[in-house]
């Protein structure tokens, strides 16, 4: 026993003295500080001469936004007084995200006559873009997808032209156009596309289409697949993906309800399998 005492721990030279704070998920730190809860900002959204006064933490905007870290910490005139005014914001839009600032989700989800408004998601995607909360568009685009899932649901005419009237053409742009092609594409939407009042905005329409004759998953599983084999030249086809015209007897895949073929190549392995019969 007494042996036992004396041996003494000698700390490694390769375990750091000091370390990291702890990180949530959202990439917040969670080591108490002082400031973090005491100083605050001003922000005045909507228009004037009534705008609507929010008190928000200056940590919480600082460091979930470059916008915000650029403006509440210079030297300008106009912010030394850590006051904000952003007339052109809608009030409800910024609600939400707030909302998402203090939880890490968008809460509640907007509803309007029972189905999701995805306009509103849009729009709270819109400002996230804009203030550079690129939180705030990720956890957009998993309540969108979430939203379409739990409800078997996709956006209308209208929404489509926000998507790609008012969103502008970048990489993050460009995800969440992707998420919805690709919502349109796994769910049946022919009859929707087809019957619908409203009108869809060309450039939907034409994205969709090439979406719908690419050889993914997505849109194959639309098609009623067989393999098919052409016996003579004058009933050949094109592989509908590389143009290749399909030679007589040479294995390729078919659409029994479309007539489009596919060369296997095109086709991939093992995608739509579960769509061929023998």
């Amino acid at each position: 026993m007494a042996r036992a005492n004396s041996i003494q721990l000698v700390r490694s030279n390769s375990i750091p003295t000091t370390l990291p704070p702890p990180y949530t998920s959202t990439g917040r730190s969670l080591r108490a500080d002082a400031t973090n809860f005491t100083t605050t900002c001003e922000l005045l959204i909507g228009p004037a001469p009534t705008p609507t006064r929010f008190l928000l933490h200056t940590s919480l905007l600082t460091t979930q936004s470059p916008y915000f870290r650029a403006a509440l910490t210079s030297s300008f005139l106009e912010t030394s007084t850590q006051s904000i005014s952003l007339p052109d914001i809608s009030v409800e839009i910024f609600t939400l995200a707030v909302a998402w600032l203090y939880t890490g989700r968008i809460t509640p989800v907007p509803f309007k006559d029972g189905r999701p408004a995805y306009y509103t998601l849009l729009h709270l995607w819109i400002l996230g873009d804009r203030l550079c909360f690129e939180g705030l568009r990720n956890a957009v685009l998993d309540t969108l997808a979430e939203c379409a899932d739990r409800t078997n649901s996709v956006l209308t005419p209208s929404d489509t032209r926000i998507l790609y009237d008012q969103i502008p053409e970048s990489a993050s742009g460009d995800r969440i156009r992707d998420l919805v092609l690709d919502l349109f594409a796994f769910k049946k939407t022919d009859r929707l596309l087809k019957e619908h009042s409203d009108r869809w905005h060309a450039a939907f329409l034409r994205d969709l289409v090439v979406r719908l004759k690419k050889p993914c998953e997505q849109a194959l599983l639309r098609h009623q697949l067989r393999m098919w084999c052409p016996e003579v030249w004058h009933a050949t086809r094109a592989c509908e993906a590389c143009r290749c015209v399909l030679p007589p007897r040479y294995g390729a895949v078919g659409c029994e309800e479309c007539c489009l073929a596919w060369c296997v190549r095109c086709i991939g392995e093992g995608t739509g399998i579960a769509g061929w019969e023998d």
